[in-house]
């Protein structure tokens, strides 16, 4: 996929948690007893309020916004207590806040007895916290014991016991610790295919369990007492069960979508349609019919009188709604009407180099996969895109060479220092791994195949982002959608069905005039937060903060608003993805 959007995502995606392994922990510990014995030693308040804060990194713009959609206070003694009691314990001997990400809190837990416990505890900014958590718990649960994925155990969480007081006062979930590192620590020292095709075939394997399961509906995937009543009467599988899978068809439902880009701002507070829905077409038309309706609802300030955190231009109302409307009436007819491509499929969220647990040494091979917060019951179509983890997104190589082409190139040209040339040789390695997995796919998974080989898929994979997000990132990724849907029509749709989707001569030479602007301010940011060193929204590390907003003050003048389109964006107010 070569969307910038679609890189762009899977930039934030990547901050959406970081193993202990990737930074030094804080710890505080706590020479305490659980209620056992109903004692507890009085701990700093300056400490435990570094429990709730976002301390991992700063933000060099938008920060006080950023941490507070990231406080979380809980009841920290009531969360030992209850991660005791789930392992057997008498007390907590210490707590080590691991590395944020974007979305969770995580905490290493360690015991009396030598256990430890993951515990999460989902941030505001996650979306709607018992059904987030919710989701998640029983996503894992239906990955571990019907799928039968390497994914952690859950011991307890805060919806355990139905009708009791949480007396944590947040979500949470205490879960094992999964063995290994992440593959990111271990991806670019592997070599040799008797050391990547473990991990190409591992990856192979855990994508097709999870497309063997073909549900009813789409949506997200909940224990069956977590959803509506008028959702329990559901099936949970497209078709009938033999008698192993009875159990878990009783056990588990598909209820509302959790995806915290439908969930953003006001619309929590709205009477949106979340799903389940039965088929796809009803679930891309669920994502404007809200928009609509958000529009109708709510009209923003304009952009000078309150830092909205939206991407300019900020275009019309009317000129928004006319393109929901475009996509409303073009949608039925780009919807791909094989049920083998368009079955329910539940899929990870984001399988990146972070996310995959991996052997520590010898011969790599996955020990667990984590964080499957988001995990959704989508179209089979939506779901095929390569792994963030084997995706290559350098650009020395180009991945889709033939195996032979890109095989021929394998050694650097004498021209190059030892370093540059050991560079080349590693993304040489990224490359092929990404075509070989590309060649895996062609010749051994031809379902996939057929859905990857949409000549509109891009396009079917991003709308109905594009579409939920167009309040806050601008118009101009929907509609450069619906003007490739628009010229590819006889390729997209069913014969003899008159395209929908209109514009007027002068309309396409304005938005292929912005749109150059938006390739260029794409552009600008990857190169800024390269020389920063910063990533999405403008995260740097504690050690680097004071450095770089130094530096910032001497590239705010090579900055331009003519070409970008865009004010300087490194400034409070400015847009951001996390706040809009």
């Amino acid at each position: 996929m070569n969307f910038n959007l679609r890189r762009v995502l899977q930039s934030f995606r990547r901050q959406r948690s970081t193993h202990l392994f990737f930074s030094s922990p804080l710890s505080i510990s706590f020479r305490r007893l659980c209620t056992v014995a109903n004692k507890h030693v009085t701990v700093d308040p300056t400490e435990i309020q570094k429990l709730f804060r976002y301390t991992t990194d700063r933000w060099l713009y938008n920060e006080r916004d950023q941490n507070s959609c990231r406080y979380v206070k809980f009841d920290v003694d009531s969360l030992l207590d209850i991660a005791c009691k789930a392992v057997g314990a008498r007390s907590c001997t210490a707590v080590a806040k691991l590395s944020e990400g974007s979305y969770n809190k995580v905490f290493l837990l360690t015991f009396d007895n030598e256990t430890q416990v993951i515990a999460r505890i989902p941030c505001p900014i996650a979306g709607p916290s018992y059904l987030t958590t919710a989701s998640e718990v029983a996503t894992l649960e239906f990955a571990r014991e019907v799928l039968q994925l390497p994914v952690p155990r859950i011991l307890t969480w805060s919806g355990a016991e139905k009708g009791s007081t949480n007396c944590v006062g947040v979500d949470y979930i205490i879960l094992e610790v999964v063995p290994g590192v992440p593959l990111g620590m271990r991806w670019n020292q592997v070599a040799g295919r008797e050391q990547v095709s473990p991990l190409v075939d591992g990856l192979l394997d855990f994508e097709s369990r999870m497309e063997s399961v073909r549900f009813s509906q789409y949506g997200s995937l909940y224990f069956k007492g977590d959803v509506a009543p008028q959702l329990q009467t559901h099936p949970l599988f497209a078709s009938e069960v033999d008698d192993s899978m009875k159990c878990f068809a009783e056990k588990y439902r598909i209820g509302p979508l959790i995806d915290h880009h439908w969930w953003r701002g006001v619309r929590s507070r709205m009477a949106l349609d979340w799903g389940p829905w039965p088929d796809a077409t009803s679930y891309y038309l669920a994502a404007a019919k809200n928009e609509q309706k958000l529009l109708a609802q709510h009209t923003p300030l304009p952009h000078s009188q309150t830092p909205s955190f939206r991407r300019t231009p900020i275009h019309p109302r009317e000129t928004h709604l006319r393109l929901l409307d475009m996509y409303i009436r073009a949608i039925p007819f780009v919807i791909p009407q094989d049920s083998e491509l368009s079955a329910p499929t539940l899929w990870h969220p984001d399988l990146s180099l972070g996310n995959i647990l991996i052997s520590e040494s010898h011969i790599p091979s996955i020990q667990g996969v984590i964080d499957w917060q988001h995990a959704a019951v989508l179209p089979y179509f939506q779901q095929v895109a390569l792994p963030p983890a084997i995706a290559y997104e350098g650009h020395q190589f180009n991945p889709h060479l033939h195996p032979l082409a890109l095989a021929s190139s394998r050694e650097p040209p004498d021209t190059l220092d030892p370093a540059e040339q050991e560079e080349y040789r590693l993304h040489h390695r990224l490359a092929t791994r990404h075509n070989l997995y590309q060649a895996e796919i062609r010749l051994g998974h031809k379902r996939r195949h057929a859905a990857s080989s949409l000549p509109h898929i891009e396009q079917l994979i991003m709308l109905p982002t594009y579409v939920v997000r167009a309040c806050s990132d601008g118009i101009l990724d929907l509609r450069q959608c619906l003007l490739f849907l628009r010229d590819n029509w006889i390729k997209v749709a069913p014969a003899g069905v008159p395209c929908p989707i209109e514009f007027s001569q002068d309309e396409i030479v304005e938005h292929e005039r912005q749109w150059r602007a938006f390739q260029f301010y794409q552009a600008a940011i990857e190169l800024f937060n390269t020389k920063l060193g910063c990533e999405g929204d403008g995260r740097v590390s504690h050690e680097s903060y004071a450095a770089v907003k130094e530096r910032l003050k001497g590239l705010k003048e090579s900055w331009s608003e003519e070409f970008t389109g865009s004010p300087f964006p490194y400034q409070d107010g400015e847009y951001s993805y996390f706040l809009s």
